[in-house]
């Protein structure tokens, strides 16, 4: 049995046609059910899928739609979520031992916009254990392997739900994003996926309100299914102190528009070690931005040492925060090496050490935001490799174009834009000569994530990749 021709269509498409009678809810999600039976087997991008719940709902889609009903956004849309993502009545593991079985009690802000739009969760995605890990894999449910080739990783910590969407399990998936977990499986898997401005899609998952790193976002096909998911997702709510005000962005209006004139500041490589073979396809796509009429220059701009080390004590100081708590004397013979490491790293650090790490996180900031005072984006390599092997739980190659990197992140060139919550898209700019999905990081100016989807259909226009799909999800 081959792909069912319903799955190649975005979740734009999907919603007008069920709006329009052309298609129901029900064969929709029968359709990439039937997918995932096939084809996850291989790709272990969901670690359940929700078979029965979501036929269900599918059903009650469908009723709504014959008695015509007013209707959401996303009507009878399947959409996968990650499994850190709290859904009432679900199973929730965090990737760990520790919290199999787990079943939360309410659902996540994301996922109660998501089922109010009407959108119908068929799975939960693989993610590291607690999401610390640039690798899709863990000791509960083992590895998410890519899709173009099994033996390379989906990438991290939302590599479940890129690998679900590139291999047409479901048209749309959200993932979360504290140091690159969107955009590091996006590029993987050759999907778009969009870290929006800090605070821009609200929390409310975490027991702290005031912690600045994690982000939701869309992980899509199509960038006018990442904006679709933006108008649904973005919007203040009172449980998340830090949640943004709504100004008024139209995020479906944003896709249309001319970038003509548009002043691009391109970094090859942030001062950091780039494989040469990602360094060639990306290159590529900025003369592709030239040609839509872009002014590109080229910038220095430089991540030190000191901004590394400020995204590594405080992404662990957070985590041992939050999940050290679970680290019992039973459960720690079950949790991954690098989890313990991560808590140990936590605990080794004082107050005045995680202020420290502000202060350079600041100095790192104002280098971001001198550059995008002067420029519209900037763009650069979202990944300086090509995905690493699937066998990986943290550590990445030691060693890029002839340096010695830091194996956890020191491969990636996303957690900096974390660090100064810029919003941040990755955007498929082709393959390597193996064959492997390059992703291309287009950063925008602060709260101005139109601007960053504005240039991201351009270039889709442009230098299209939706027509070609993994040879697995095909069939």
């Amino acid at each position: 049995m081959g792909l069912n021709e319903i799955c190649l269509m975005d979740a734009t498409e999907l919603a007008q046609k069920i709006r329009q009678k052309i298609l129901s809810p029900v064969e929709v999600v029968d359709a990439f059910l039937d997918q995932a039976d096939r084809v996850n087997p291989q790709v272990n991008a969901y670690c359940f899928t929700l078979h029965e719940r979501a036929r269900a709902k599918a059903r009650e889609a469908e009723a709504a739609v014959t008695s015509g009903a007013e209707l959401g956004p996303l009507h009878g849309v399947p959409i996968a979520i990650k499994d850190i993502t709290e859904s009432k009545g679900i199973e929730t593991t965090f990737g760990s031992w520790a919290l199999k079985g787990h079943i939360p009690d309410k659902d996540a802000i994301i996922v109660e916009r998501s089922e109010k739009a009407g959108a119908i969760q068929i799975g939960r995605t693989n993610s590291p254990e607690f999401a610390h890990s640039p690798f899709t894999n863990n000791l509960v449910f083992g590895p998410t392997r890519n899709p173009w080739n099994l033996e390379h990783t989906a990438g991290g910590s939302s590599g479940g739900s890129a690998a679900a969407v590139a291999a047409a399990m479901a048209p749309i998936a959200e993932g979360t994003d504290g140091g690159g977990s969107i955009r590091i499986p996006s590029s993987c898997c050759g999907t778009f996926g969009l870290k929006p401005q800090f605070g821009r899609i609200p929390s409310g998952i975490l027991e702290t309100h005031y912690e600045s790193l994690l982000n939701f976002g869309p992980m899509t096909w199509t960038v006018r299914d990442a904006a679709l998911l933006m108008s649904v997702w973005a919007g203040p709510d009172g449980r998340d102190a830090l949640s943004l005000p709504d100004t008024g962005e139209d995020w479906l209006g944003a896709l249309q528009g001319d970038v003509r004139g548009a002043k691009v500041a391109y970094s090859p490589d942030l001062g950091w070690a780039v494989d040469p073979r990602v360094r060639e396809v990306v290159e590529k796509a900025v003369s592709t931005l030239s040609d839509l009429g872009c002014q590109v220059e080229e910038v220095p701009i430089k991540v030190t040492e000191e901004v590394y080390e400020a995204e590594l004590v405080k992404w662990a100081s957070l985590s041992t925060a939050l999940f050290e708590k679970y680290a019992t004397r039973e459960n720690r013979s079950r949790m991954c090496d690098f989890t313990l490491e991560m808590f140990d790293l936590g605990n080794a650090r004082s107050a005045a050490d995680y202020i420290k790490m502000d202060i350079a996180r600041s100095r790192w900031y104002d280098q971001v935001q001198s550059v995008l005072d002067k420029y519209d984006y900037l763009v650069c390599p979202t990944i300086a490799v090509p995905p690493p092997s699937a066998e990986g739980m943290s550590s990445g190659p030691d060693m890029v174009a002839g340096k010695h990197v830091h194996t956890w992140l020191g491969w990636v060139l996303t957690w900096p834009f974390n660090l100064s919550m810029h919003p941040t898209a990755s955007v498929p700019v082709g393959f390597t000569s193996g064959n492997l999905p390059v992703g291309m990081q287009i950063v925008g100016r602060r709260f101005r994530e139109t601007d960053v989807l504005r240039l991201a259909a351009r270039f889709e226009e442009a230098s299209p990749w939706t027509h070609r799909r993994p040879a697995i999800a095909l069939g």
